[in-house]
């Protein structure tokens, strides 16, 4: 058994809680996913599950938002003002020092 701090274990849950549901996109005046993207990223990275796929998924998650055209984000919060699992706008952080890990590596 590996044991996961609490706070981590708390903060995977918080980003697992994203339905998907495309508010914070539709909200963005970049239409970006990153809000999305980064829950998802966020609630895999921090649990010991996540670890094996870590950088490949980070970077393929954020290539395919890049192919289907999802503009970048700009800061503003408006995402997490309509998102309806409150999922906080710290999981874009994550994904992007996620996303700058794996590309550092990967050279």
């Amino acid at each position: 058994m590996i044991a996961v701090p609490k706070d981590d274990q708390e903060a995977s849950m918080d980003a697992a809680a994203c339905i998907g549901c495309g508010a914070c996109v539709a909200a963005c005046k970049n239409a970006s996913a990153a809000l999305f993207v980064g829950a998802k990223v966020a609630h895999l990275v921090l649990l010991p599950q996540g670890h094996p796929e870590r950088e490949r998924r980070v970077l393929a998650m954020v290539e395919q938002m890049e192919k289907e055209g999802f503009g970048a984000c700009s800061n503003e919060g408006e995402c997490m003002a309509v998102c309806p699992k409150e999922i906080n706008v710290g999981v874009i952080s994550r994904l992007n020092r996620e996303w700058a890990r794996a590309t550092l590596k990967r050279l």
